[in-house]
């Protein structure tokens, strides 16, 4: 039998898996979009002990996602913790393989939008569209810019880079927390502000601007003057016997 990148323990160990998938980003592209993936590697070798081979054939038939999420008729957990919850990480993935699939950035790039991201509420209990049927490999191999390599399957070697670097991350914290929801703007001295008001910040912005330039115009005038007198003044001297 070929040898699990994860192997198998005698009781299983969801608390390991599950801080692995807590640290993994889950919005951003394509930050996102790769961590999505790799929590589905981890899910299929973490939780459901599959072989790499086992991992990279795994097709939208073996998949089946109704109250329970299955995997070629396992059950993938669920836990408390959205974040760290295994099927809830299988549904995220789920939602944007499609278009990943079929080369539409665009809708990866919404789904994955932070401001709209909710780490809260379990993604496993949310209705998932059918458009990952689309995709004829689910566990799909990816490049630096986001783009998928249909087609082909992902590498051994791949995946047992994937995993550890994964559960050294979770383990040593190096992962930053993932901020999500609406950037507030930070206040400034402007917020206040009456027209008139404006119109006078804005009279004093263009005449500091003004100057500016011609402290500029000044300085280069300076420079290109001293130039000429250096040409001058080594066009003066005569050459050395």
């Amino acid at each position: 039998m070929q040898a699990r990148v994860w192997s198998r323990p005698e009781a299983p160990d969801r608390a390991a898996v599950g801080k692995v998938l807590a640290g993994i980003p889950k919005y951003r592209y394509p930050i996102g979009l790769r961590g999505r993936r790799d929590a589905f590697l981890v899910v299929l070798l973490g939780t459901l002990h599959l072989t790499r081979e086992q991992a990279r054939t795994i097709a939208p038939n073996d998949v089946t996602v109704t109250s329970i999420v299955r995997v070629r008729g396992h059950v993938v957990p669920s836990s408390n913790d959205a974040a760290s919850c295994a099927a809830c990480a299988v549904t995220r993935w789920l939602r944007i393989v499609g278009p990943v699939w079929t080369g539409f950035r665009g809708d990866v790039i919404r789904l994955l939008d932070p401001t709209k991201g909710n780490l809260d509420r379990h993604d496993c209990e949310q209705p998932v569209p059918g458009e990952w049927r689309r995709a004829e490999q689910l566990l799909l191999p990816l490049d630096v810019h986001g783009w998928a390599r249909t087609g082909v399957a992902l590498s051994d070697r791949s995946m047992t880079s994937i995993i550890p670097s994964r559960r050294a991350a979770a383990a040593d914290g190096s992962t930053p927390k993932e901020v999500l929801g609406s950037v507030a703007r930070r206040p400034s001295r402007f917020d206040e502000l009456t027209l008139q008001e404006t119109y006078a910040e804005l009279e004093e912005t263009d005449a500091a601007v003004d100057a500016a330039l011609a402290r500029v115009k000044a300085l280069y005038d300076d420079t290109t003057g001293l130039g000429r007198a250096l040409d001058h003044a080594t066009a003066a001297t005569p050459p050395d016997r």
